[in-house]
């Protein structure tokens, strides 16, 4: 009766085995990848017959739990340099193009460049300017993440050359003002001559704050970047120079030549360099799309 008892239990056993093993085929899963509970005892007591043994190993059963799945969705993008975005944007440097790389999961690597001209004329005073701005910068930052979600605090570089120049002019016979002298344009030889704005640094430090990851961590390949700051390149610094023949009531005189009228304008370019020491940063405000490869 015992042999014959062993023998059942061997064979409800081999029987929930096979029954795992044909199971884990249906599902296309290693072994390694499962695990399997076992609930009911296969043998029962020595008192017990074979038919016992037999019911009770009708309440086993086999339960696959699947692997742990892992949630790869915060690594996307962290690795050094494994992934680049590229974007597009306007801003006050000019249109821009801008590569993007991360360095670590919390940090990015930028880079772009910006480049735009136009023409602007206006009047001051009766002179009339008619300004060519050439803007030409690139910028590396990098774009540090302290918080979940696209908000960044982004330090970096500013290779700055941009360029204004404005021819200036007097309508001839008109009359124009420098500093607190007013002046009649000559007719035959009218006053002209040209302006220029200068930034002292080439080479500035900039800081912006923005909203927008070009590298989202979630996976997504489009963002809209914003930001706002500002490169510190200093105060600018207008220059003037003027030439002809100008009038007061004490008669016409060359105007490079005479010692009051370049008096009074040096006066009226100390004004203009005066409002612009209140300024010693270059503001930076940019709006951009980028696509995340």
């Amino acid at each position: 009766m015992l042999k014959i008892k062993l023998a059942a239990l061997l064979l409800t056993s081999f029987s929930i085995l096979h029954a795992a093993a044909v199971a884990h085929a249906q599902q296309g899963t290693s072994p390694s990848d499962m695990s399997f509970v076992l609930s009911g005892a296969a043998a029962g007591d020595d008192s017990g017959s074979a038919s016992t043994t037999s019911s009770s190993s009708s309440t086993n059963y086999v339960r696959t739990v699947p692997p742990p799945v892992v949630n790869q969705r915060n690594d996307i993008g962290s690795r050094p340099f494994h992934s680049i975005a590229v974007g597009i944007k306007a801003d006050t440097l000019g249109a821009g193009i801008e590569l993007a790389t991360p360095l670590a999961r919390h940090f990015n690597l930028r880079s772009g460049i910006n480049a735009f001209a136009f023409n602007y004329p206006f009047i001051i005073d009766g002179v009339n300017y008619d300004a060519k701005l050439h803007l030409k910068s690139s910028q590396t930052s990098v774009d540090w993440f302290p918080w979940r979600g696209g908000f960044h605090i982004s330090p970096g570089i500013l290779y700055f050359n941009n360029s204004f120049s404005a021819p200036s002019s007097v309508p001839a016979g008109q009359y124009f003002e420098l500093g607190d002298q007013g002046f009649i344009n000559s007719v035959d030889d009218p006053v002209a001559g040209t302006a220029t704005l200068v930034f002292p640094r080439k080479v500035a430090p900039l800081l912006t704050l923005g909203f927008g990851n070009l590298i989202p961590r979630s996976g997504r390949h489009f963002s809209v970047p914003f930001e706002i700051g500002a490169a510190f390149t200093g105060a600018a610094q207008i220059n003037v120079t003027l030439n002809g023949t100008a009038c007061t009531s004490d008669g016409c005189f060359a105007f490079a030549d005479n010692a009051d009228a370049q008096s009074s304008l040096k006066q009226e370019v100390q004004k203009f360099n005066n409002d612009l020491a209140k300024v010693p940063v270059y503001p930076i405000l940019s709006l951009g799309f980028a696509y995340n490869f």
